[in-house]
Order: structure tokens, then sequence, then C-alpha cells
């Protein structure tokens, strides 16, 4: 009788590890793109910042309304190093998918509905690297997004995290997680100044 006890509670565990291996298995291979990042090494600098919508208005050359068309992992990230190995510097090239343009330069395209633009942010394995806590524009999230042309002829955020505000609000990616109180009532202010600025409340 025990031997039959026993065949069946071994039979239980090996069916209990089949079945455990195979979910395991189909949840690795569905969250292959949206493996967890494990590290964040943060990089601070001193960074021209404004805090008053009619001012970014003013210094940005190109405000549109738009959203990157892929997930972080799949974009180009580019790290470039010194002969010693040391980081010299990090980014990476978001292609956003342009749904309306607030203002533009003379010589940038009206009809112009993509642009590959410059994050302060970059990955590299499972370390992701970042510039003032900015944190990644999120795949489809339409936003109203603040840039510069830099020296190269690329268009770049600015401003940091008051760079780019989501249209749907405020949410665990519009700023650091490790923000304060004080923080998030100035981007909630800020973010309400440029949803009046624009009337896209």
């Amino acid at each position: 009788m025990s031997f039959f006890k026993n065949k069946i509670v071994l039979s239980s565990v090996l069916i209990f590890l089949a079945v455990s291996i195979g979910t395991l298995a189909y949840m690795n291979g569905q969250s292959k793109q949206g493996e967890p990042i494990h590290k964040v090494v943060n990089l601070s600098g001193n960074s021209l910042t404004f805090h008053e919508i009619d001012k970014l208005d003013a210094f940005a050359e190109l405000i549109v309304i738009g959203y990157a068309i892929e997930d972080f992992r799949d974009r180009e990230h580019v790290i470039t190093a010194f002969d010693d190995g040391t980081m010299q510097s990090f980014h990476t090239n978001t292609n956003i998918k342009i749904e309306k343009i607030l203002k533009k330069p003379n010589d940038f395209p009206s009809d112009q509905n993509e642009l590959t633009i410059i994050e302060t942010v970059s990955l590299e394995g499972d370390v992701k690297y970042t510039f003032n806590d900015y944190v990644e524009l999120q795949k489809g999230d339409k936003s109203v997004l603040f840039l510069m042309k830099n020296s190269f002829g690329d268009y770049g955020l600015i401003n940091d995290n008051l760079g780019k505000f989501s249209l749907e609000g405020i949410s665990q990616y519009s700023v650091p997680q490790s923000s304060t109180v004080q923080a998030l009532s100035k981007y909630e202010t800020f973010r309400d100044s440029v949803m009046e600025k624009y009337h896209l409340n």
C-alpha cells in the first residue's frame, strides 16, 4: 500500500514540476522583450532647466505631440568610451511618430510625421544609464515633447523630465521613482501649465 502511495506522490510531484517548467518557459518566452533592468546608474550634471512654460516654449526649437514607436530595449542605444575604456557619453536614438507640430523652425517640413530624437538615457545589458534621473519615453504614450537641435543636426529632448508631458496624465514613468512629494507637485503644476498653453485639457 505504501508503495502505491509513494508512487502517487512521486507522480504528482513530477506532474507539478512539468507544469511549472512549462509555465516558466512560456512566461520567459512572453517576457523576453520586457526583461527587468537590474541596475540604474544615474549620472548628475549641470543642464539648463526651465520651470516656466513660456521660457521653455521660447527656448525650444521644435515642439510636437508624439510618441515612441518602439519599446525601450528595441531602440538604438549608443555608448562611447575613451581609449582606456572609461565611459565618454551615452544616449538613445528614439524613433517617434509625430501627431501634431506645435512649434517648428522654418526648415522643418510641416508634413513630417516621423523623427529620430535623442534621449539622455541608454541601456547596456541589464544596466540602464541615465542623466539627471531622466526617465525614457514609453512606447505609444502620446506626449508634448520639447526639442532642440544639437551641433550634429539631431533633435534631442531638452529640460530633462520637464521636457516631456504625457497627455494621459502623470504616471510612474513621468518622473523618477525617487521623486519627493514636493518634486511631484512641481511637476504636476508645470504639466498643467503646458496643457493649458497648448489647449490640451
